[in-house]
């Protein structure tokens, strides 16, 4: 058999179940540019990617999407009987118009390009790296276990293929949720160094009581000339959630005092 007909016939073999498994989720809508350029996630090289981890034993098998995004949709899998989420970013860099803020001033993106391929791999790594640091700062994120490409392969919050509510899906908060969340900016900070950057009630799980952080791709080092602001935007997004449900908060400027303190 060619190179050829093997590409063909793994192509065939994982995207035919990745397309057939992402219109049982999806609702039948009119194509647009847009659209027909998100779907480069499920492009060869990203079939091939997700080929060689099922081969290589990393990934058993992918059923259907449980989040959907501007940067990448994620996956509910299986590997060794155990639930894992699977984010595949979008190759197209499109998606990553409004990052720029993210990637200038990040020592880790110096030297890369800002469109194709590559800068959407570094993505994933960052993404990756971050979820790492931040895990092993005390911070509850899900585990990170594999990164490939445009490929993140991380602990499933939830159950059975149906993923834990974000604090925004369930519209509520209490004290303890709010003050758990500033002990986690606080440890993201101090201990792994970072600033999550994107904070708000659409990124924090509620899984079994407790609070879990999650959409690590947008996290900058302190030392980003931007981090600082970020912070602040953060900060702001949490109050601004938990106030409108009825919690008490601290002022921005006591937060970040907090955050910053050793």
């Amino acid at each position: 058999m060619s190179a050829t007909d093997n590409l063909r016939r793994i192509q065939e073999r994982i995207g035919a179940e990745l397309f057939r498994k992402d219109r049982q989720t999806r609702y039948l809508v009119k194509r647009s540019e847009e659209e027909q350029a998100l779907e480069a996630v499920f492009d060869r090289r990203t079939l091939f990617t997700l080929y060689s981890m099922i081969n290589r034993g990393l990934l058993d098998y992918l059923n259907g999407v449980v989040r959907s995004g501007k940067e990448a949709r994620v996956y509910w899998g299986r590997k060794d009987e155990r639930d894992v989420a699977v984010k595949i970013f979008y190759t197209v860099t499109t998606s990553f118009k409004n990052r720029t803020i993210y990637i200038t001033g990040d020592r880790r993106f110096q030297g890369v390009p800002t469109s194709g391929r590559t800068m959407v791999y570094e993505w994933a790594k960052k993404e990756f790296k971050n979820l790492t640091l931040a895990r092993d700062a005390g911070v509850p994120v899900p585990e990170p276990l594999h990164v490939e490409k445009n490929v993140i392969m991380m602990e499933f919050i939830g159950d059975y293929g149906i993923p834990a509510p974000t604090l925004a899906e369930l519209g509520s908060g209490t004290q303890k949720d709010y003050n758990a969340v500033l002990v986690s900016m606080k440890k993201l900070y101090r201990h792994a160094g970072l600033v999550h950057g994107d904070l708000s009630e659409f990124n924090i799980f509620k899984y079994k009581g407790k609070i879990m952080l999650f959409d690590f791709a947008s996290a900058v080092e302190r030392a980003h000339p931007m981090a600082d602001e970020l912070l602040v935007r953060d900060i702001k997004n949490i109050n601004r959630f938990f106030s409108k449900v009825g919690v008490s908060t601290l002022k921005a400027e006591q937060i970040l005092k907090r955050v910053k303190s050793t």
